[in-house]
């Protein structure tokens, strides 16, 4: 017997880096795995090693940055498998970092590019989520942050103030709904070394990152997957409201 027998969670995003580890540790510990992506072919494949393990998982195609899309996958999970017990959202769009610099230099189209992926679509995915939650007898949301939401930083000024509105909203949603036995906890992280950071990040960018880390290490995509696991779990049952900041401790205090 897993410890997720029975459930079935959604991971907006679960079809690479932290969301495919997730994806991947949730399967083997008996969920029932919807897999979303933007990338299809990359969701399938999350999903196949799944079923090849002997889980249950579909995958999806969505754009976190979409109403409707998102609204499509959550529907589809809950049509499929008449339940939805568990929703992690984790998708972003990489791309809007390009020109995302401090609040003068960041244009509009920046702004809109940040807060409709890292948050407007992170709440789109709630309030499709939370009414299928109560219909199923409640469930575990989480949604992801950043170190960046509290670190004092030169640049990326928008997708700072999205991570911020996503731990407001996170404490909301636990403040609304926790009563109703809908959970919604939040992790923050620091740089985590998935195959998109190993390719995109410069060595002296990975070097500083290491050095301002109270670890011997950077973090690596298993280590996300455990602590989601844990907080859509029931054994996680009495943590509502919080922001579990996993960084190998980049902030302390």
């Amino acid at each position: 017997m897993g410890r997720f027998d029975n459930k079935v969670i959604v991971v907006a995003g679960g079809g690479g880096g932290t969301g495919a580890a997730t994806s991947l540790r949730l399967g083997r510990e008996g969920a029932a795995v919807v897999v979303g992506d933007i990338d299809h072919e990359r969701a399938g494949a999350v999903a196949t090693q799944i079923g090849e393990a002997g889980g249950t998982a579909m995958a999806v195609e969505f754009d976190m940055a979409n109403d409707e899309s998102v609204r499509r996958l959550v529907a589809i999970a809950f049509e499929t498998y008449g339940r939805l017990d568990g929703l992690h959202n984790i998708a972003g769009n990489p791309a809007a970092h390009a020109g995302d610099f401090d609040v003068v230099a960041t244009d509009d189209a920046t702004w809109y590019s940040q807060l409709s992926s890292h948050l407007l679509g992170y709440a789109h995915a709630c309030r499709a989520a939370i009414p299928l939650m109560l219909r199923s007898g409640g469930g575990s949301i989480i949604n992801t942050s950043s170190a960046a939401s509290r670190e004092a930083a030169p640049t990326r000024v928008a997708y700072a103030a999205a991570k911020s509105g996503v731990e407001t909203m996170t404490r909301h949603i636990a403040s609304a709904y926790g009563k109703q036995g809908v959970r919604c906890n939040a992790i923050a992280y620091g740089v985590v070394l998935t195959e998109n950071a190993r390719a995109a990040l410069p060595p002296a960018f990975l070097e500083a990152a290491l050095a301002a880390t109270w670890s011997p290490r950077l973090g690596h995509p298993a280590d996300i997957a455990a602590v989601a696991t844990f907080l859509l779990s029931d054994e996680a049952a009495w943590i509502n409201g919080q922001v579990l900041d996993v960084n190998g401790g980049r902030l302390l205090g």
